[in-house]
């Protein structure tokens, strides 16, 4: 397993930490994400998933995310 901090923006509510948690955890990652700190760190199995897939499934819920 692979581990990732990414930098959420514009995230600003518990709503939205734990949209962004969901939306990893269906991609097959594990997140901790945290509203407070605008991260999320992720573990993920590097033979199935890229960062750019992390990036993208938090994108679909329209968040902005870049490795910290």
């Amino acid at each position: 397993m692979a581990k990732v901090i990414l930098k959420i923006k514009n995230m600003s509510c518990g709503h939205c930490a734990m949209t962004i948690k969901r939306a990893l955890e269906k991609i097959g990652a594990k997140a901790d994400v945290s509203l407070e700190e605008k991260m999320a760190v992720v573990e993920y199995d590097e033979s199935r998933l890229k960062i750019e897939d992390l990036i993208n499934a938090v994108a679909k819920f329209g968040y902005e995310a870049e490795v910290a």
